[in-house]
């Protein structure tokens, strides 16, 4: 799940007034390596149990109903059509993670207790391949020039504090991410991403 933050952060940074949003964006992009990322994590869910237990999960009704809690905000609806008009379709990408995710309304047993060496190790591929350190400095320089769209957009996320711990704290969402703590992976540490590079601090 680490994915996601990291994509959200560069959905969020900021980009620099001389080039278009578009184009920023397809810079920062470029850090993330996805088709290597895709392969990786299909290979660990074709392969590995411990992580094919974990995509099982992400499969049920029950993610599907946070997932909907998450992109039926307002708030994210205004900043979605925002990028829209600039050439960049935040739903695609949403899209893209859910589709990668398998969130889709399948039954799947689940069990709890697990370590999830698995999947850490697969973390530690993904991490690999993708220069986040060198993304997130970029997305620093971007959001520090004046009058940048991206600079714009990282402010109008960074102001949703309140909402997106509303969201955290929502009970389908504390069920999935009480559930996954379980499986072993490190929602907290998801969740300390999101919030330091937004610069939120919690209630």
């Amino acid at each position: 799940m680490k994915l996601l933050p990291i994509v959200l952060a560069f959905l969020c940074a900021g980009f620099a007034s001389a080039a278009t949003l578009r184009e920023e964006f397809d810079q920062l992009l470029s850090y993330l390596n996805m088709e290597q990322v895709r392969a990786i994590y299909n290979r660990y869910i074709e392969t590995d149990p411990e992580v094919a237990e974990i995509y099982a999960f992400l499969q049920t009704n029950e993610v599907d109903q946070a997932w909907i809690v998450l992109i039926s905000q307002p708030e994210l609806r205004t900043i979605t059509d925002w990028t829209e008009v600039r050439g960049v379709s935040i739903r695609d990408y949403l899209n893209s993670i859910a589709a990668m995710l398998g969130l889709t309304p399948i039954a799947a047993s689940r069990t709890v207790g697990k370590n999830a060496r698995s999947w850490s190790a697969m973390m530690d591929e993904i991490r690999a391949v993708s220069d986040i350190d060198g993304a997130y400095q970029l997305a620093q320089q971007f959001i520090a020039t004046p009058g940048s769209e991206f600079a714009e957009l990282h402010q109008m996320v960074e102001e949703l504090h309140d909402v997106f711990h509303e969201v955290a704290e929502h009970p389908d969402v504390l069920r999935v991410s009480n559930q996954l703590r379980a499986y072993g992976v490190d929602v907290d540490r998801i969740l300390e991403v999101i919030y330091m590079f937004f610069g939120w601090h919690d209630h």
